[in-house]
This record gives structure tokens, C-alpha cells and sequence, in this order.
């Protein structure tokens, strides 16, 4: 029996021919139109429940929009001080927008890890930010200008990170929020912090937590060292050489690093005068 494809061929058609165009409207248009009613369950929404400002009949000024917008609390509170406001409050919130900047630019990025892989996606991170970093079974490192290293765009077999050098880490160091770019590096032996003066015990629990099973060798001279330190560093199970700054006269420091060898007597510590 024949199949009718003529009603197939018409649905088709119009189908490939027709065009999907986006219904979101500019600003402008939104502004023109003017605010659509509240519905609630297909009903208007009641009155009662609307902030004040939005009713009937309450008068409103120019300053209505801090109440509607809800802007900022810090430029809120630059506002109030305008009549005192100086130039330490002014580089006081420059400074604090800074540092929120570098801690949203070493931001873990699933997205990134799911196009690259762990060990590419951690290569892109730290060459782009002046470290440098060895593969596995190579020699040299990789380093050098982002845009000329023509890195893969693309997960590809080959790549496994056996080093990292975070010495010349760009603005102030590395970060705890940056130090997660290191989980899922498997075959990561070898990493230096030295100089990293934001790398405190909160960043070295984190590593702990993630390559204490495959770092061999660690240099955190010029880190905040203090006692929780060493005990993080004394989850490091496979940790043969450590490098740090000479705790000189911090009697707690002394005390917690003897421990340390104590309990890890095949492990190498380098206490380092700076």
C-alpha cells in the first residue's frame, strides 16, 4: 500500500522555511510600554502585598530608586559620607573591588574542566597567569607568552602535569580559591609556592585534601605558616621533600615541625633562613 507523503512534504517545508525570532524587547521598547500588571495564579496581584512605594496614591521622588533598585550597600554607604567622604574611604573601596577581581579571576570553572580535561584545564590556568608547568616524562617547561603558546583549545591524550612552578604567579599569588585548579591532577609530583604570601593553612588543607597522594616535592618559603599548617602538611602521605622559611624564634612552630619529623622520619625538611 502507498504511503500519502504530499501532507509530510507541506509540514516540512514550512517548517525549514519558517523563522524563530527572540521575543525578548530592548530596553527601550520596555520602557515605552511601561510596567505589565502583577499576575498571581492568572489574578491581579493584590494590592496590600505591593511595597508602599508602588501603591496608589503614596508620593514619590527622585530617591525612590534606591528603594526600588536596592543598589549597592557600599555605594549606599559612600553616599552618606559625601559631605566627609576622603580619599583613604575612596582607595579603601578601590582596594576591596581589587581583591574581589583576583578572587573572581581564580574562580574554579566546571565548564572549562569539561571541554579540557583536569590536566589541560590547569595548564591553560596557571601558563596564562605567569606560571610555568612540565608534562610527564619531558624536560622543559612550558611557559612564556599566553598568546603565543597555541595551547589546545579542545581535550586531547598526552597531557599529564607532573610540576607546576607558581613562583612568578601574576598580581599577588595564588589564592585559595585558585589552589582548586589543581584537584584531578592525578600524576602532579613537584609544585612550588614560594613567594605566594596569600597561600595560609586553609590553602594547604585544600591541597592536602586533593594531591596529598601524588606530591612528592613542596616549597612554601615566604607562606603564612603557623601550626595548622604543619598538620595538613602531615596528611601529605607521599610528601618526601618539603622547603619552607626558618620558623626562627616561634617556639610553636619549632615544636609542631619536630612532630613532624618525628612522625615522618623518611621525610626531607629544608628550613630555609630568608
Amino acid at each position: 500500500m502507498a504511503l500519502n507523503i504530499k501532507p509530510y512534504r507541506v509540514y516540512r517545508s514550512l517548517f525549514i522555511t519558517s523563522r524563530h525570532y527572540c521575543e525578548e524587547k530592548s530596553i527601550y521598547q520596555r520602557n515605552e510600554e511601561g510596567p505589565k500588571p502583577r499576575m498571581v495564579h492568572g489574578k491581579p496581584y493584590p494590592d496590600w502585598r505591593k511595597p508602599w512605594i508602588q501603591r496608589e496614591g503614596e508620593w514619590t521622588s527622585k530617591l525612590s530608586i534606591f528603594i526600588e533598585k536596592n543598589p549597592n550597600p557600599n555605594i549606599v554607604n559612600a553616599l552618606s559620607k559625601v559631605p566627609n567622604l576622603t580619599f583613604a574611604d575612596v582607595k579603601e573601596w578601590w582596594h576591596s573591588m581589587k581583591e574581589l577581581q583576583e578572587i573572581k579571576n581564580q574562580d574554579y570553572i566546571p565548564q572549562r574542566v569539561a571541554t579540557l580535561g583536569a590536566n589541560l584545564a590547569a595548564l591553560h590556568f596557571f601558563t596564562y597567569r605567569g606560571c610555568s608547568v612540565r608534562m610527564k616524562g619531558a624536560r622543559d617547561w612550558i611557559s612564556g607568552d599566553p598568546l603565543t603558546l597555541e595551547l589546545p583549545s579542545q581535550y586531547e591524550e598526552g597531557y599529564q602535569i607532573e610540576a607546576i612552578d607558581c613562583t612568578k604567579f601574576m598580581r599577588n599569588g595564588i589564592r585559595y580559591e585558585g589552589i582548586q585548579n589543581l584537584s584531578g591532577l592525578n600524576f602532579l609530583k613537584w609544585l612550588s609556592l614560594k613567594n605566594n604570601k596569600l597561600v595560609d593553612v586553609w590553602c594547604l588543607d585544600r591541597l592536602a585534601g586533593q594531591n596529598g597522594k601524588s606530591l612528592e616535592y613542596l616549597d612554601i618559603r615566604g607562606c603564612k605558616l603557623s601550626v595548622g599548617c604543619i598538620d595538613a602538611l602531615a596528611r601529605m602521605e607521599s610528601l618526601k621533600t618539603l622547603s619552607l622559611s626558618d620558623p626562627g624564634d616561634n617556639i610553636e612552630l619549632q615544636a609542631a615541625l619536630s612532630l613532624l619529623e618525628e612522625e615522618r622520619p623518611n621525610l626531607l625538611i629544608n628550613a630555609i633562613v630568608d
